[in-house]
């Protein structure tokens, strides 16, 4: 539906082939209307020259300002950052424009200040630009535009004929006959028996340059095919000359050949002596040893070989055997089954292309599909566990960072000191020499991380266990001095202890068995908020 209504909107008068570009195709008023748009963007960006009272924004309004500006721009203003494109090229080049006539019109300035006064005044005057004379200098470009075209493709059509007709050696002895009966041609002639006919004086002077050029373009190639010739003639008479020395070069390069492959084969026959030498001193056991090793290694393929051929002729009895059709060979009686073990392989049916292809599609496509899905699985897990363990590394070294239990307990095994000692002594313990791992990152650090914090608990303890007995000897010394005192004072301690004890014990009971207030007011007395 959307199509039909994108076709609708299409002009009528837009071929087939352009209807890809209708959205870039505008009709003349729309087309008038942004380049009128355009003209005034630009205008806003320029400063023209306003001389004439009579009509004071006549460069403004004369689009031919912006084509050849001449005097009519004075300044281009600040040109935006977000201008682009040809605008902004356009702007920057009229700007330049704009300094030249400016540096042009001060150096003029300058050079007719030191003249005469009456010389002076002679051309400083500057003249009222004319509308007129800027689209007669506009016109003019255009012709000299379209005149230059003509000449290139003047230009490039003389350059084929030059490279037109390129006459061969053969065709040499013919140029006199040819240059005998060279005639004009024949638009030529007819003009010269009439020169006033239709075409004029014009199209005479066209055919003699026509004349001219083709007359000229031959003489060039009679002169090359002259000097091709001259060159030819001195290579054979060079070549004549020359003829004993290149069979006597033959013949020494004959000779040099013949040296060089009687060297080639002495030395090859030296180095095939030098390999065969110790083949030969070798001593009857290590002979014996080599024929025995080679039989032993024919003994080896020949058990690998027939391996390979039992393997190929069990899978090739696998595949016959899922591939025939399924039949009523599980109703038949067991009776038959001798019978069916005598058949030969030329009685055995045929298989079918359909029933290998449903074989394909009922065994070999799932199965090739479970393992894609085990390969998407096997991939994304692979990912999945790559990605938490780049995280968990992360996490392991921004805390390992930030911590200060890592630094103060390291392990002993980890430190250039200590590894030699390390490495000796799991060699040591070791029973069988076993090829060392590369350490994981993140159980390295994990390994880190469990060393110290179990060194820093066990430093606690450390610390914990000695403070407590600093505490058990500070008290009994404290209980021997006290007991010191007790004697000066000629009193028992134990006593008094006890008398302590029983005073705190009748407090605590009497604190116990006091009754409790009740009552709204109970707690006015002082006491909000404190428990008891």
């Amino acid at each position: 539906m959307a199509h039909n209504n994108d076709d609708s909107a299409i002009p009528v008068h837009i071929p087939a082939f352009a209807k890809p570009l209708a959205p870039y195709i505008k009709s003349r008023q729309e087309a008038l209307r942004i380049r009128q748009v355009l003209t005034s963007y630009l205008r806003s960006q320029i400063t023209f020259a306003d001389d004439n009272p009579d009509h004071p924004n006549l460069h403004a309004q004369s689009h031919l300002s912006l084509c050849v500006p001449q005097d009519a721009v004075v300044d281009v203003k600040r040109i935006p950052p977000e201008l682009t494109g040809l605008r902004k090229e356009y702007l920057q080049a009229l700007q330049a424009n704009v300094n030249a006539r400016k540096e042009y019109r001060l150096v003029s300035e300058r050079h007719t200040s030191g003249k005469p006064q009456g010389q002076s005044t002679c051309g400083v005057d500057t003249q009222p630009v004319d509308p007129n004379s800027e689209l007669q200098a506009y016109l003019e470009l255009l012709r000299d535009r379209r005149c230059h075209a003509k000449l290139q493709v003047f230009q490039r059509y003389l350059g084929e004929l030059k490279k037109r007709d390129i006459i061969k050696a053969e065709d040499f002895d013919t140029v006199g006959n040819r240059s005998q009966k060279f005639s004009l041609p024949p638009g030529l002639e007819e003009d010269q028996n009439g020169c006033t006919s239709e075409n004029g004086i014009e199209n005479l002077v066209h055919n003699l340059e026509r004349a001219v050029i083709r007359a000229r373009n031959q003489l060039e190639r009679e002169k090359r095919l002259l000097e091709e010739l001259k060159a030819q003639r001195g290579t054979e008479d060079g070549s004549d000359n020359k003829g004993i020395d290149s069979g006597a070069k033959v013949t020494a390069l004959q000779q040099t050949r013949d040296v060089l492959v009687q060297w080639v084969e002495e030395k090859l026959a030296s180095v095939g002596n030098n390999e065969d030498g110790p083949v030969q001193e070798l001593s009857p056991e290590e002979i014996e040893k080599s024929a025995q090793l080679l039989e032993d290694q024919k003994a080896q393929i020949a058990e690998q070989y027939a391996a390979y051929v039992d393997a190929r002729k069990r899978l090739l009895d696998a595949a016959s055997r899922a591939c025939q059709p399924i039949g009523t060979s599980s109703v038949q009686p067991a009776s038959r089954s001798t019978e069916k073990q005598k058949i030969t392989p030329e009685e055995a049916p045929s298989l079918e292309p359909m029933d290998v292809l449903s074989f394909a599609d009922e065994q070999l496509l799932p199965l090739s599909k479970y393992q894609r899905a085990l390969a998407l699985q096997k991939f994304y897990l692979t990912g999945t566990l790559t990605k938490e363990k780049s995280t968990t590394l992360r996490i392991l070294n921004r805390l390992r960072d930030e911590s200060h239990l890592l630094p103060e307990y390291p392990m002993l095994a980890r430190q250039p000191r200590f590894k030699h000692a390390a490495a000796a002594i799991s060699a040591r313990h070791a029973t069988t020499p076993v090829e060392p791992a590369k350490p994981d990152e993140v159980v390295a650090l994990a390994q880190a991380w469990a060393f110290a914090s179990e060194a820093a608990g066990t430093s606690e303890r450390e610390n914990v266990e000695h403070r407590l007995a600093e505490g058990i000897e500070t008290a009994q010394d404290a209980e021997q001095a006290l007991q010191e005192v007790y004697d000066i004072l000629n009193q028992d301690l134990e006593e008094a202890l006890q008398h302590k004890v029983d005073q705190d014990e009748a407090e605590s009971s009497k604190s116990r068995t006091r009754p409790r207030a009740k009552g709204p007011w109970t707690r006015l007395d002082g006491q909000i908020g404190v428990t008891e």
